[in-house]
C-alpha cells in the first residue's frame, strides 16, 4: 500500500491541483471545492515524506520557504489588534499561503506534462466562462451596455469581473506559450484561434485592469521574442494583432466605449468633489486615501492591525463620506498591508512574496504571473478572498521550479 501511494503521490497531486482548478470557477456556488482540493493538495504532500524530513525539505527550497513567511508576517498584529473575529477570518483566508508551500517542499519539482494539463484545464475554464458571458451578453445587449455605463460589466460564472479579467489575460499568455511546443498544424490553428477568441473577449469584456494586464504581458512577449530571441516578425505580428484587435473593439465594441465613457465620468465627478457613491473610480481612490489616513493614525511602522483595518476604515466613511453605501476596504494590496501592518510588515511581505521570481527570472510563465498578480494588486486587495488566494497560490506552486532534492 505504501509502494502504491509513492508510485501515485504526484498523481494524486495532480488530481488535487486539477480540482483546486475548477475551484476557481465555482467559487460562487460551491465554495467549499476549492478548500477541500487544497486540503487534499496539502495532505498528499505531507504523506509524501517522514516528518523528520519536512523542515529539511521545507529549508531546501527557499522559495516555498519565503512564500510561507509572506504569510507570517501578518501574525503579529494580532497582538495589537481589537477585533480578533476578522483577524481570524483574514488569516484563515491566507492558510494556503502556509500549507501548500509547505506539502509541494515534500515532493518533486512537477513534470512540464503535469503543468500543461493543469494549465490548460484552466485555460478551457477561462474559454467556457467567456462563451458563457458572451451569449448572455447577445440575448441581453440592452441591458448590459447600459451596466457599463454604471460601474458595472456583463455577467460571468466568475462573478468577481477584475479576478476574471486577470484570469483571462493569463490564459491568453498560456496559450501563447504552449503554442511554441505544438508541431502539428491544426492544433496550431486551434490554440491561435481560441488565443484570438480570448484576446476579442477581452476588450469586449472592458475590465480596465485585464486589459492593462494583457498588454504587461504583451510587452513581456515582445522583450522575449525581439530582444531575446530577435524573432522580430513573431514579436511584431503578436504586437499588430493585438492592436488591431484593441482598434475594432474600440471603435465597434459598445461596452468598451460605454467603459470608457464611464471611467471618464468617474475622473470628472471625483475632481469636481461629486459624491463617489456607486462609482467605481472614484471609490477605489477613496479607499487609497483612507490607507494613508488609517497608517497616520496609527502607525507607520506596524500600522493599525490587521483585525481593525476594516472597522477603523468604515468609521472614515461614516464620518467623512456618509453618503456612500458601499464601504470598501483599501483596493490595493500594499496600501491594505501599509495600513494593517505598517511599513516593515508591507516591505517583508514584498521582499517575501516576489522572492521567487528573484531566483528564478528566466521562468518566464513564473514572470508572466506575476506580472498578472501585480497589477491585481494594484486595484485590489487581492489577498482578502479565497479567489484571489486561490488563484496566486496555485499558479505560484504549479510554475516554481524547485530544483532541489527532498527526502
Amino acid at each position: 500500500m505504501k509502494d502504491l501511494f509513492f508510485k501515485n503521490n504526484q498523481k494524486a497531486m495532480l488530481f488535487f491541483l486539477w480540482l483546486s482548478v475548477v475551484g476557481l470557477f465555482l467559487t460562487e456556488n460551491f465554495r467549499a471545492l476549492l478548500s477541500i482540493a487544497m486540503i487534499g493538495f496539502t495532505l498528499v504532500g505531507l504523506l509524501s515524506a517522514k516528518p523528520k524530513f519536512w523542515f529539511y525539505n521545507l529549508n531546501n527550497n527557499k522559495t516555498l520557504l519565503f512564500l510561507i513567511l509572506s504569510f507570517l508576517v501578518v501574525l503579529p498584529s494580532v497582538i495589537y489588534s481589537k477585533n480578533l473575529a476578522y483577524f481570524g477570518l483574514r488569516a484563515q483566508i491566507l492558510i494556503p499561503f502556509l500549507v501548500m508551500p509547505f506539502a509541494y517542499a515534500q515532493v518533486k519539482t512537477f513534470s512540464e506534462k503535469f503543468r500543461i494539463i493543469v494549465s490548460l484545464s484552466f485555460v478551457f475554464g477561462v474559454f467556457i466562462t467567456s462563451i458563457q458571458a458572451l451569449i448572455y451578453y447577445y440575448f441581453n445587449q440592452a441591458e448590459v451596455n447600459q451596466a457599463y455605463l454604471e460601474s458595472r460589466v456583463m455577467p460571468a460564472i466568475v462573478s468577481h469581473h477584475p479576478t476574471f479579467s486577470l484570469m483571462c489575460a493569463f490564459s491568453i499568455y498560456l496559450l501563447y506559450d504552449f503554442l511554441k511546443l505544438l508541431n502539428t498544424k491544426i492544433f496550431k490553428i486551434l490554440v491561435l484561434f481560441v488565443a484570438v477568441f480570448l484576446i476579442i473577449f477581452l476588450h469586449i469584456f472592458s475590465v480596465r485592469i485585464g486589459i492593462i494586464a494583457f498588454y504587461g504581458l504583451v510587452l513581456l512577449v515582445l522583450y522575449e521574442q525581439i530582444l531575446l530571441k530577435k524573432q522580430f516578425i513573431i514579436g511584431l505580428s503578436i504586437l499588430f494583432i493585438s492592436l488591431l484587435i484593441a482598434f475594432f473593439t474600440y471603435n465597434y465594441s459598445p461596452t468598451i466605449k460605454n467603459k470608457i465613457a464611464n471611467t471618464q465620468n468617474d475622473i470628472d465627478n471625483y475632481k469636481s468633489g461629486g459624491s463617489a457613491n456607486n462609482q467605481s473610480l472614484g471609490s477605489r481612490l477613496i479607499s487609497y486615501k483612507n490607507a494613508i489616513e488609517l497608517t497616520e493614525n496609527s502607525s507607520w511602522l506596524i500600522g493599525c492591525g490587521l483585525g481593525d483595518v476594516e472597522d477603523l476604515n468604515n468609521k472614515i466613511y461614516e464620518i467623512k463620506y456618509p453618503d456612500i453605501t458601499k464601504k470598501i476596504i483599501p483596493h490595493n494590496q500594499f496600501l491594505y498591508y501599509l495600513a494593517s501592518i505598517g511599513i516593515i510588515g508591507v516591505l517583508l511581505f514584498a521582499f517575501c512574496f516576489y522572492f521567487p521570481i528573484f531566483k528564478q527570472l528566466n521562468n518566464f510563465k513564473l514572470l508572466a504571473f506575476y506580472i498578472v498578480i501585480s497589477f491585481a494588486f494594484l486595484v485590489e486587495a487581492f489577498l482578502t478572498t479565497q479567489l484571489g488566494v486561490g488563484f496566486t497560490i496555485i499558479f505560484i506552486l504549479l510554475f516554481t521550479n524547485k530544483g532541489l532534492k527532498t527526502y
